[in-house]
């Protein structure tokens, strides 16, 4: 296990630990019928439920798969699924998180500096539970072939060619311990998104999930699937690959 993963796997042990003890005091609050009682025991439950599928993330997997196991099949078409469980929870958390932020707003009368702090959390969480939704009824996959791959999410598809994306990294977001697949795209200009995902994580695109493998064997899947797709690919008569060409502006 690398250094960064042990260290990961404390800060959420950590987490844990003081999310029960948390969740401990917010049970005592409602038995004793303090206010805020089942608004701690929500909150600090779901930190509890967080820290337990980062430490442990096959729980909420719904497929056992592998790296190689995924490349051996080479050139596919190879399709890699998010699980639906995994969704579900992701949309279980926001609505917890929403909720408990909601009753904040209208039961606590928070200040206006807590107000303008919680308000784009209710947007945040409560705006993307009805995707997260949509997600988990349609489904969220990977397509991997000879040519490219393409990413599925609600029924809509981003196809891109094997050409065109590179550099597939893993990588723990900034400010937060959330680690991810990211990559770049030829095709995508320098604008403020690719910008700030730039910033963010070293890379303008990633990938919504890791379709149950760890982010780090899902980066050297793709990598080495990129590289026998590039090297298979036909050589035209002066000498230069399909996918080298200059394509035309």
């Amino acid at each position: 296990m690398s250094n960064q993963a042990s260290g990961s796997r404390f800060r959420y042990a950590l987490l844990l630990g003081l999310s029960l003890v948390l969740v401990a005091g917010g049970v005592g609050m409602i038995v004793t019928g303090a206010d805020g009682g089942v608004a701690t025991t929500a909150f600090f439950g779901v930190c509890a439920a967080v820290s337990v599928w980062h430490m442990r993330p096959g729980l909420l997997e719904s497929e056992t798969r592998s790296a190689e196991t995924a490349l051996a099949h080479y050139p596919g078409p190879v399709v890699l699924r998010a699980s639906v469980k995994k969704i579900l929870f992701l949309a279980t958390l926001s609505a917890v998180f929403g909720g408990v932020m909601v009753w904040m707003l209208m039961h606590e009368a928070p200040s206006v500096t807590m107000q303008v702090l919680l308000w784009p959390g209710v947007v945040l969480f409560l705006g993307g539970l009805p995707v997260l939704i949509l997600v988990a009824i349609r489904g969220s996959s990977l397509h991997l072939d000879g040519t490219g791959l393409a990413i599925v999410q609600a029924g809509r598809s981003r196809r891109m060619s094997w050409h065109d994306v590179s550099g597939f990294t893993a990588v723990t977001v900034k400010g937060t311990m959330q680690r991810m697949v990211v990559f770049d795209d030829a095709r995508v200009g320098e604008g403020r998104l690719v910008a700030l995902n730039r910033q963010l994580t070293g890379r303008g695109a990633g990938l919504p999930d890791s379709y149950g493998l760890d982010p780090d064997a899902l980066a050297a899947l793709l990598t080495a699937w990129r590289r026998r797709a590039v090297q298979d690919e036909p050589i035209g008569p002066s000498g230069v690959s399909a996918g080298d060409r200059p394509r035309a502006s």
